[in-house]
C-alpha cells in the first residue's frame, strides 16, 4: 500500500513511517523542512500540510493517510510556551478532507488523545484538572476540532486515542471502544495499531482508545 504520513518527523509519526517501510509499504511524507526528512525509504516532500494544491498533487495513488500532528510546546514541560499554530491539526484535516474526496482516497487514521471528545468523562478528576490548567489543553482543543471534522465527513476514518504515551520499544497494545483497558502505551504500540488497522481495514468510523 502507499501511505501518506503527515507528521513524519515527529516522535510518533516517524515510528509509523519507519514501521510502514519495514512492513513493505510505500511511504510519502509532507514535511515543513525537508532537511529533517532522514528516514530511509520515505519520499519526503517539502511543504505545509494545510496546502490544498500540494495535497491534491500528492494524493493521487495514495491508499491511506495517517495524521500524526500535534500542537507543540517549547519543551516537554506541560506549562511551556506553545510554538505551533493553535489550529494546525484541525486546519490540516479541514484541508485534507475535500482533497481526499476529490482524489478518491477514503482511508484516514488520525492520532488524537484519550480524554478528547466523549472520552473526557472517562478521565480521573485530577487528570482533567491538570489538563485544563496546562498548555496541553490547547492541543486537546484542536484534537477535538479535528475529530468533529472527521466525524462529519464521509471518509473511512479511525480516530486513535492513546493514553499517556511513552518511548518504550514494546509494540503491545490493547484497543478498546470507550474506557482504556490498561495504562500508558508506547509510541511503537500506537504505530503498530495504525498499520494493523490500515492493513485489516478494521475500525472504520470508530474512535479507538489505546493502552498497554
Amino acid at each position: 500500500m502507499h501511505i501518506l504520513v503527515l507528521g513524519a518527523t515527529g516522535r510518533t509519526g516517524s515510528i509509523v513511517a519507519s514501521k510502514a517501510i519495514g512492513r513493505g509499504h510505500q511511504v510519502t511524507a509532507i514535511v515543513r523542512d525537508k532537511r529533517k526528512g532522514t528516514l530511509p525509504g520515505v519520499k519526503f516532500i517539502e511543504g505545509f500540510p494545510t496546502d490544498g494544491p500540494l495535497l491534491n498533487n500528492t494524493l493521487p495513488g495514495i491508499d491511506a493517510v495517517v495524521v500524526s500532528l500535534n500542537i507543540n510546546r517549547s519543551s516537554d514541560n506541560p506549562f511551556a510556551r506553545v510554538v505551533s499554530p493553535l489550529t494546525l491539526i484541525s486546519d490540516t484535516v479541514n484541508t485534507l478532507i475535500p482533497a481526499m474526496e476529490q482524489n478518491s482516497v477514503r482511508r484516514i487514521i488520525t492520532v488524537s488523545a484519550s480524554g478528547v471528545g466523549d472520552s473526557w468523562k472517562d478521565m480521573p478528576l485530577i487528570a482533567r484538572l491538570f489538563l485544563r490548567y496546562s498548555n496541553i489543553w490547547k492541543a486537546y482543543q484542536d484534537h477535538h476540532r479535528q475529530e468533529q471534522l472527521l466525524m462529519k465527513s464521509n471518509l473511512a476514518w479511525t480516530i486513535v486515542r492513546p493514553v499517556m504515551l511513552n518511548n518504550k520499544e514494546t509494540e503491545n497494545y490493547q484497543a478498546s471502544i470507550g474506557k482504556p483497558k490498561g495504562s500508558g502505551i508506547s509510541r511503537a504500540g500506537v504505530a503498530k495499531f495504525i498499520l494493523d488497522a490500515i492493513e485489516s481495514e478494521k475500525y472504520a468510523r470508530e474512535c479507538v482508545t489505546l493502552s498497554s
